[in-house]
Order: C-alpha cells, then sequence, then structure tokens
C-alpha cells in the first residue's frame, strides 16, 4: 500500500512538472517570437518614413511643411514624432513646429541607423530610429522617428495574456495535485488506522474470549484461597501464601473485566444519579483523599446518565492522575455544564507526558508505568465514545496532564 501511493504521488508530480516546464517553454517562446515580431514591424515602419521623407528631403529641400504632409499620408496614429537636426544637434525641422530651434541630446550618427526605446517625459515609452541623411547642398543630418509602440505590441499584449492564463492553469495544477496527494495521504492514513483498528478488534475480541474463559476457574481459585486462607489464619506462612494467591487472583479478576469492557462495551443504562455523590463515591476509592480538590458548577446536582460507565470513566482517569503526582502533587476535579452537555475536567500537578506518549495515550495496551495493562485510557476512550461524549487529553512534561470528558447532559422535563 505504501509503495503504491509512492508510486502515485510520482506520477502526479512528474505530469506536473512536466507540464509545467512545457507551459513554460510555451509561454516563453510565444512572448519572444511576439516580441520580435513587434520590433521587426517597428523598425520596417520606421525605415519606410525615413526613406520616404529622405526622398522627399532631397527632392524639395528643408521644407516647414514637408513632415507635416507626410505625417497626413502616413498612418499618423503610430507617429509620436519626426525631427530632422544637424550636426550642433540643433533641430532643423519637427512635427511640433515649437520645437524647431531647439538643442537635442540624441548623439549625432553619420553611418548606421540606430534603434532604440526611450522614455518621453509624459512616461510613454517610443521606439525611436535615429537615421543619418545627406540633403544637397545641406551638411549631413539625422532624422530622428519616433513611433507609439501600442499598435505594434498588441501581438506581445496577447502574448502576455496567454503566459497568465497558463500561470494561472499551472498554478491551478499545482493546487490540484498538493489536494490530490493530501487527500491520498489523508486515505492512506485512515487505511492504517482502520487496519490497526481491525487488528485491535480482533485482539480485542481473543481477549474478551479468554477473559471470560479464565473469570470462572479465577473465581474458583480465589474462593478456595480465601477458604483456605480462613481455615489456615493460625498458620502464618500458610496464611502468607495464600494471601498472596488472593490477591494476585484479584490483580487477574480486574485485567479480565478490563479486557471485557474494552472489547465489549455494556449497553447504556441511563438512570438519575447525582453528582455531587458520584464524585464523592469515586474519590472514596483512593487513599489520597487529602490531594484530591474538587468543585462542582452546575445549575442542578441531578441528571440522567450511565452511573456505572462515568463511575468507571472517572476512577480510571483519577487512577492515572494518582500514580502521576506520587503522593506529592494535586489533583483538582471541576464538573460544568454548557448547552445540555456536562464536562469534567481531571487536572493534575505529576509528571507530564512527551507529545510521543501523549500521541498514544489511549491506544490499547500502551503505558508508561512499571506495571498496569495500559487499557485504562483505552477502556475510558471506548466508554465516551460509547455515550456520545468526546475525550481531550493535554499534558506537558513535568507541568501535569490535563483529562476532559464532556458527555450529553439529561435532565427530566421538570428540572
Amino acid at each position: 500500500m505504501k509503495l503504491k501511493t509512492h508510486n502515485q504521488r510520482v506520477v502526479v508530480i512528474s505530469a506536473v512538472l512536466i507540464f509545467t516546464a512545457l507551459s513554460a517553454f510555451s509561454a516563453i517562446s510565444t512572448y519572444e517570437i511576439a516580441k520580435r515580431s513587434s520590433e521587426e514591424s517597428l523598425k520596417s515602419t520606421a525605415y519606410f518614413i525615413g526613406i520616404t521623407l529622405d526622398q522627399a528631403l532631397n527632392r524639395t529641400g528643408i521644407d516647414e511643411g514637408l513632415i507635416s504632409e507626410i505625417i497626413k499620408k502616413q498612418r499618423s496614429e503610430q507617429i509620436a514624432y519626426i525631427s530632422l537636426y544637424d550636426k550642433d544637434r540643433k533641430i532643423v525641422l519637427h512635427s511640433n513646429p515649437r520645437m524647431t530651434g531647439q538643442t537635442v541630446t540624441e548623439p549625432f550618427i553619420e553611418n548606421v541607423p540606430q534603434f532604440a526605446y526611450v522614455t518621453l517625459k509624459t512616461g510613454e515609452q517610443v521606439y525611436v530610429m535615429n537615421i543619418p541623411v545627406h540633403i544637397h547642398s545641406f551638411a549631413p543630418m539625422v532624422l530622428s522617428i519616433a513611433l507609439h509602440t501600442y499598435p505594434s505590441m498588441e501581438a506581445v499584449r496577447s502574448a502576455k495574456v496567454h503566459m497568465l492564463i497558463l500561470i494561472g492553469i499551472v498554478t491551478a495544477m499545482w493546487t490540484l495535485a498538493f489536494m490530490f496527494i493530501y487527500y491520498l495521504k489523508k486515505t492512506d492514513l485512515m487505511e492504517k488506522k482502520a487496519l490497526v483498528k481491525e487488528r485491535f478488534a480482533a485482539v480485542g475480541e481473543m481477549a474478551a474470549v479468554l477473559a471470560h474463559e479464565i473469570r470462572t476457574p479465577l473465581s474458583s481459585i480465589k474462593g478456595f484461597a480465601q477458604y483456605l486462607s480462613e481455615k489456615l489464619k493460625d498458620n502464618d506462612r500458610a496464611a502468607e501464601g495464600l494471601s498472596v494467591i488472593v490477591n494476585e487472583s484479584s490483580r487477574l479478576e480486574n485485567l479480565t473485566n478490563d479486557l471485557l469492557v474494552y472489547a465489549k462495551p455494556p449497553e447504556i443504562k441511563i438512570q438519575s444519579l447525582s453528582l455531587r455523590q458520584l464524585i464523592d463515591e469515586v474519590i472514596g476509592v483512593f487513599t489520597l483523599t487529602d490531594e484530591i480538590e474538587t468543585n462542582i458548577v452546575v445549575s442542578n446536582d441531578t441528571i440522567n446518565s450511565d452511573r456505572e460507565k462515568l463511575k468507571q470513566i472517572l476512577i480510571n482517569i483519577i487512577s492515572n492522575a494518582v500514580d502521576s503526582i506520587e503522593k506529592s502533587g494535586k489533583i483538582y476535579i471541576t464538573v460544568t455544564e454548557s448547552k445540555r452537555m456536562i464536562t469534567f475536567t481531571i487536572k493534575d500537578t505529576g509528571k507530564g507526558m512527551d507529545a510521543s506518549a501523549l500521541k498514544d495515550a489511549s491506544r490499547p495496551f500502551f503505558t508508561t508505568k512499571t506495571k498496569g495493562t495500559g487499557l485504562g485510557l483505552s477502556i475510558v476512550d471506548n466508554l465516551v465514545n460509547v455515550m456520545e461524549g468526546k475525550l481531550l487529553i493535554e499534558s506537558q512534561p513535568s507541568h501535569g496532564t490535563t483529562v476532559t470528558i464532556t458527555i450529553p447532559c439529561v435532565r427530566d422535563d421538570n428540572e
């Protein structure tokens, strides 16, 4: 299963990587081709206008109305400006007559035309061609033709839109790929949990059968040992040995009871109960009563719930807390209510658990103690689920543990 999931991830990532690479190549190629085509179009237009003006200037000489006439004949919407300046960089002719006589910043060229993108004072970027011209009876001059780039850059804009669309598609593909991998991982984790749950269920069923089969002979052994202990109470050596048998039999009885409860929790039996009496009864099980503080904050002490299950839940949790504080800490039990729910909070000041132990705290047969079955919190988890409640365990090393149990609160209508 793990290999299959890994292969699926590799296939998905590889497919998206290939698509990304092809999309990037397509977008960059389209943009570069569009950019070159636009520049060639601007260059061709500038050349055509330059040749036309050169011929007209050689035919008519320097005529102030010549540029205006040329602009009218050409595609005037593409021409930003046209100027003619001499070796001293003084403007002789300009499409804007007010510029005539002013000095330009462009260098004077004599041989090869020069092309460049120039940003005007208005912030617009224009395409400029400076071409040397030789007019009869005049010294060499430079013809400067500036074109608006917007009309010729339509292909570039389309290429940019194409690039943005591809970026959006690639982003969506990666998002979907990561979502697929996330849900694949989640599904794999759920399958693993289900498999572990099935295994524990099988172990639980087997343990329940064994516990049931052991229970009867164990009761006989314990009863007979108690009988002999009473008969041989004057024989200290025999009484001591029989006491060990009785104690170990009791321990095995508790283990078999835990196994049966874990494997097959009994059905819910709703009855009226007093929260105060229940808490007092649970605390009475333990010898460290001075270390346990209680605070019951409810509008009505009486609720309808499964008394025995609540009792076992609280005993199991408080038992862990007692082991944790090791006779030198405190245990705080708080009972509150909210929206037909009763919340039991058991907090201890014991040694706490690290993240690894906390993660496995309610796993069957997991324990950090030298003794015990590791079924205490597993049984709590099972019983809370049967009662349609919620279990929350919070803990930090050296800062104690807080266990919160929330169960539905059922009261009589007149209460």
